[in-house]
């Protein structure tokens, strides 16, 4: 009885001392594992660190490689702000993959793509700094042109204020020299003018024959035969001279039909533009001569005094009444 409780207690023992032994394996091999996915985190800890580490190393590499650069153009550091701006959401885009994904070889790809990113930020930089300093050059030169152009500007003014004086000097003398031309040539036409005497008017009017009667009575008048001698003027020249006739009704009307050559004359003297009846071109020569003219302004003339004045060259050259019954 006794032999049997000690094999059942030998039994009993080797039992207990496999489930200890199990268990014993079984521990062993947890901690085994435990301490492998200990390692495995704080490998992926200490990357996840360095990960981080380098990103904000370059970040900050960034920020103080883009303030450096900054002066006092406004557009330039505008630029730069903008720039600052988009890598700071650049980083965080970073920092999200590697929290939500955590692809760390990816990670170091946008690391690597945000370093060559401020360089591009930096190659624009430095290209628009170098536009301002040539465009600063630029506006020294032209600032000096612009100088030396107002000085030019100024006395090129006073030159022209100079100038001015003196053309307003010449103007005035020019301009008296051209009235005393004017009052000269005037005194030469008026020493030229051709006067004419024996000033006949004689009314006419033609029979139903065809032949021409003399009429007195201012009814009957078809039309005038004017004629007057000329005087020896030896001022005037043997030319062509234009005589105007100027015919003056019992009412003191200039008669004057433009169907009949009638128009306007200047007086020389004064510039007066009066209207005359009608006008005679004659060959002139230094020798007395009768000229002729006939009008026919086709109106009835009025009964009165007539008063007839001819003009050369636009002075008076003779004048004289006449009547009509």
């Amino acid at each position: 009885m006794e032999k049997q409780n000690q094999s059942r207690h030998t039994a009993l023992f080797s039992v207990i001392a496999l489930i200890l032994l199990a268990i014993a394996a079984y521990l062993f091999y947890q901690n085994t594992q435990l301490r492998k996915d200990i390692i495995q985190r704080e490998g992926e800890f200490t990357e996840l660190r360095d990960i981080h580490a380098e990103l904000d190393s370059q970040f900050l590499e960034a920020q103080e490689e883009l303030e450096a650069m900054r002066d006092d153009n406004e557009e330039l550091n505008r630029m730069i702000d903008a720039q600052l701006r988009e890598i700071e959401q650049h980083k965080n885009r970073i920092a999200g993959l590697i929290r939500q994904n955590k692809n760390y070889d990816e990670a170091r790809e946008e690391i690597s793509e945000l370093r060559a990113t401020v360089e591009q930020y930096v190659e624009e930089i430095n290209q628009l700094k170098h536009e301002n300093q040539m465009l600063a050059e630029e506006n020294v030169e032209l600032k000096g042109q612009a100088e030396q152009l107002s000085t030019s500007v100024a006395m090129a003014r006073q030159e022209n204020v100079a100038l001015q004086s003196e053309r307003e000097v010449l103007s005035h003398e020019r301009d008296h020299l051209t009235e005393a031309n004017i009052q000269l040539s005037k005194k030469v036409d008026e020493a030229a003018t051709i006067m004419v005497h024996d000033i006949d008017v004689r009314g006419y009017a033609t029979k139903e024959s065809g032949r021409e009667v003399r009429r007195r009575r201012a009814r009957n008048v078809e039309k005038l035969n004017i004629c007057f001698d000329l005087e020896v003027n030896q001022f005037a020249d043997e030319d062509e001279e234009e005589f105007y006739i100027r015919l003056i009704n019992p009412a003191g009307e200039t008669i004057a039909v433009e169907s009949a050559g009638s128009g306007t004359l200047t007086l020389t003297k004064n510039d007066t533009p009066i209207p005359y009846s009608t006008k005679v071109t004659i060959d002139y020569k230094h020798d007395e001569s009768e000229a002729c003219i006939e009008w026919a302004p086709e109106i009835p003339f009025a009964e009165g005094l007539y008063a007839i004045e001819i003009y050369n060259k636009g002075f008076v050259a003779g004048h004289t009444t006449f009547k009509l019954r």
